[in-house]
């Protein structure tokens, strides 16, 4: 019994440690000056076990590169042709699906060529279907959505200027349209080259005042 409340106590003293230290390495980064960040993502996702992409758009805040908070604009690009029931009637129709995210992140370098960063975002908007009936088009079943996407990222830098990524990820609904049939949660994932302009800037002009604002963050 003695043996198990030490154990106990161990790994609760562990625990209260690491969280301290995590949230002060939060602090000391949100300290120092942030610098904008901005970029495009596509991910793959899936609609009821069918291919859906979500392309997004974010533009946010990095802090001493550890900790970034920030938000953007998410909307499926294409899917399927599904059908749905208006007024007693089966009709083709084309889903619609939309957000805007709120994200933070921790990023964590391992050396100078790997990174891991943990994303996790909150997002509001709505899903609906766009169908055509005698030569009319509408949109229906419109109704507020709330996704949940926690991730991981591994990013690698061949350089300063550019490098490669991979991010896996979920989607949960937290807040679901139940007018429409269709299962939104879902695993994504995404691979892509990661380019940093304003290091290509500061690179090819290193004797403007960007330039050196760059180098200084």
């Amino acid at each position: 019994m003695k043996k198990s409340f030490v154990i106990i106590a161990l790994l609760y003293l562990t625990a209260y440690t690491s969280k301290a230290q995590f949230l002060d390495s939060i602090q000391a980064a949100i300290e120092r000056k942030g610098r904008f960040t901005a970029g495009f993502n596509s991910r793959n996702s899936f609609i009821t076990n069918y291919d859906a992409p979500i392309w997004g758009f974010t533009l946010g805040v990095c802090f001493d590169r550890k900790f970034a908070i920030g938000g953007g604009w998410n909307v499926l690009t294409s899917y399927r042709t599904i059908t749905q029931t208006v007024n007693g009637e089966s009709v083709p129709a084309t889903l619609n699906f939309s957000f805007l995210s709120y994200y933070i992140e921790y990023l964590f370098r391992v050396n100078k060529h790997w990174e891991i960063n943990i994303p996790i975002s909150i997002g509001i908007g709505n899903s609906s279907f766009t169908y055509t009936k005698a030569g009319v088009t509408s949109i229906s079943n419109t109704r507020t959505v709330v996704p949940v996407e926690p991730s991981v990222e591994v990013d690698y830098y061949f350089n300063k200027y550019w490098g490669l990524s991979v991010e896996i990820g979920y989607r949960y609904m937290l807040v679901d349209n139940k007018t429409i049939n269709q299962n939104f949660n879902s695993f994504t994932y995404s691979t892509g080259i990661l380019i940093f302009p304003f290091e290509i800037f500061a690179g090819l002009f290193p004797h403007t005042k960007l330039a050196h604002m760059i180098e200084d963050d």
